[in-house]
């Protein structure tokens, strides 16, 4: 083995990318590992990382580091109309709260992990095109990139797509995406300093917004803003738009008196959900390469280190290529389904019969909280016991997912 050739080559080394490397590099094999970014580097993603994650980044080794950096633990806590819910979460580990990560921090901690154990990390290397176009006739055998030092080949009989929704990969090989689930909501958000700090995680509803106050890393906060995409053509300043929407919320106002908005509003109004296919002949895609859920489940951390610590078994076992794919559907349907629901605008009437049965039953609340920590099932344990949810949510999951299991899209942006 040359030094340009490795048993597997990970393409994007964010949280899907760097810890697929940490998993591989323990069973003991060789990898690269290349990013067009440097870390430090920030990017488009939810923040909020809950019990399952949190021991996830525990067996990875770098959950020290990031509780160095000072996040504070988060219960959830929902306002709407003068009430509030607050529950923790099913403790994994001991753990009963969530933490709120930039990934300026975490992504960097994770990438110096992979690197720390052997993985080769080159960054700054754009991959420009495939050694193969990935079919069984011609399978991928490498990458071709452009770095500083111009153009340059590395081999693999693996080549793993984790670069993201806008996947180079998947550009390469001309994957479609499937089961595109539209969503009626954008998402936009801002970095704070010197805001109220509380344990929680708070999300203020104000149909057809909601706002959200996450305490973070390193005496950061962010503070969303969710709402109807239809309404975005009509936004012409999105920075004045924001503050007018945060400043609304008296409540959430209250927190950020005398803080300083330390970033310009990010965002987007492209957040449909989606599949591409996972694997093929030398190639697979990890993390939202692969499956893009609404960033209102806040999953995509989540996804990213489950995946990734499942394709690294199935590698070794070699039975990639068709066990790792069934994984995913077995395991991502129920989400998805209800991520439909998340991706929906709001209503006073919906919000106000599910605080109804919140406030009363505190068993409840934990279970509804808990779905985005993958601890409840919405349709066992949450949807049956919320009168005329299921209308709403709908029935089942295949019931949701119905109009969209047969659905093709052609590849494009998303975000």
């Amino acid at each position: 083995m040359n030094a340009s050739t490795f048993d597997v080559i990970i393409v994007g080394t964010r949280a899907a990318g760097a810890s697929l490397a940490i998993n591989l590099v323990r069973k003991g094999l060789r990898v690269l590992a290349v990013d067009r970014a440097r870390f430090p580097s920030d990017t488009l993603s939810t923040h909020v990382i809950y019990p399952n994650t949190l021991a996830r980044l525990e067996a990875l080794g770098v959950l020290d580091e990031i509780e160095a950096h000072r996040p504070p633990p988060l219960y959830t806590a929902w306002h709407h109309q003068g009430r509030a819910v607050v529950a923790p979460h099913a403790p994994v580990n001991g753990r009963d709260w969530a933490l709120c990560v930039r990934r300026i921090t975490l992504d960097a901690i994770l990438v110096n992990k992979a690197r720390s154990l052997g993985c080769v990390v080159l960054e700054g290397m754009q991959v420009v095109s495939l050694l193969g176009s990935g079919t069984s006739t011609d399978p991928v055998t490498g990458i071709v990139c452009q770095g500083p030092d111009g153009e340059e080949r590395f081999s693999a009989p693996l080549v793993v797509g984790a670069d993201g929704v806008n996947s180079t990969m998947a550009r390469c090989l001309g994957l479609e995406r499937k089961k595109v689930m539209p969503s009626e909501t954008m998402l936009y958000f801002a970095y704070w300093k010197g805001a109220k700090s509380r344990n929680t995680q708070d999300f203020f509803f104000a149909p057809p917004w909601i706002c959200a106050h996450f305490p973070a890393d390193d005496d950061h906060h962010v503070v969303t803003m969710n709402g109807p995409v239809n309404l975005r053509n009509s936004i012409s300043d999105m920075e004045a738009f924001y503050l007018e929407r945060i400043q609304s919320i008296p409540a959430l106002w209250a927190r950020l008196e005398g803080a300083t908005k330390v970033s310009r509003v990010l965002g987007s109004t492209k957040l449909e959900g989606f599949y591409r296919q996972h694997t093929g002949a030398g190639w697979a895609l990890v993390g939202d390469a692969a499956h893009f859920k609404h960033p209102a489940g806040a999953q995509g951390i989540c996804d990213a280190l489950h995946a990734s610590e499942a394709l690294s078994t199935f590698i070794v076992n070699g039975d990639w290529p068709t066990a790792y794919p069934e994984w995913r559907e077995r395991e991502s349907r129920e989400i998805y389904a209800f991520c439909k629901h998340l991706a929906e605008v709001p209503t006073d009437s919906t919000v106000s019969g599910l605080m109804d049965c919140l406030i009363h039953d505190a068993p409840l609340a934990k279970r509804m909280v808990d779905i985005w920590a993958r601890a409840s099932s919405p349709w066992k344990e949450v949807i049956p016991h919320v009168p005329g949810m299921a209308e709403i949510t709908g029935h089942s999951v295949d019931e949701v997912l119905a109009p969209f299991d047969n659905d093709v899209t052609p590849t494009g942006e998303t975000v």
